[in-house]
């Protein structure tokens, strides 16, 4: 009696145990509220329903933290453009990272923010962030003259 109901529960978890396993995905359309690419003091946001990104950068000046505002104009097809390739990056499997020290490097960090999630790619210490990729080449070049970007 023991026997049959060991090999009955052992049956009912085989049976049970799912074989395949659903992977949750993130669909590129469906990330696409806001962009903020931060570098170093700089911060660039552009909202996907909004035509206008902007910029702050934090400088201290007479050792008083100081934030400048800036705002630019940005095409529908620029827009798209950077969203779609802030995704590529996102979910790309093989780029090119040359560091430099944790002090002398540019802190990088790129994010798609979604409704209640955010997709990230960050790398600290890089020495030319426009080239980590042919993404973030892309990136820079459409935003290289709105902004006054470190390349």
């Amino acid at each position: 009696m023991k026997l049959k109901i060991i090999y009955l529960l052992i049956l009912l978890a085989l049976v049970s145990c799912k074989k395949e396993q659903n992977e949750n995905t993130i669909d590129e359309k469906f990330c696409r509220q806001q962009l903020e690419i931060i570098i170093d003091e700089s911060r660039i946001t552009i909202d996907f329903e909004s035509n206008i990104g902007r910029i702050e950068t934090e400088k201290i000046i007479n050792k008083k933290p100081v934030v400048e505002n800036k705002s630019f104009k940005i095409t529908e097809v620029e827009k798209q453009k950077l969203f779609s390739n802030a995704y590529k990056l996102i979910t790309l499997k093989e780029y090119i990272i040359q560091t430099m020290t944790c002090n002398t490097g540019e802190n990088f960090i790129l994010r798609l923010v979604c409704n209640n999630k955010a997709l990230e790619f960050h790398q600290p210490s890089v020495v030319s962030w426009s080239r980590i990729s042919k993404e973030t080449a892309e990136i820079y070049s459409i935003l290289k003259d709105k902004t006054d970007l470190k390349k």
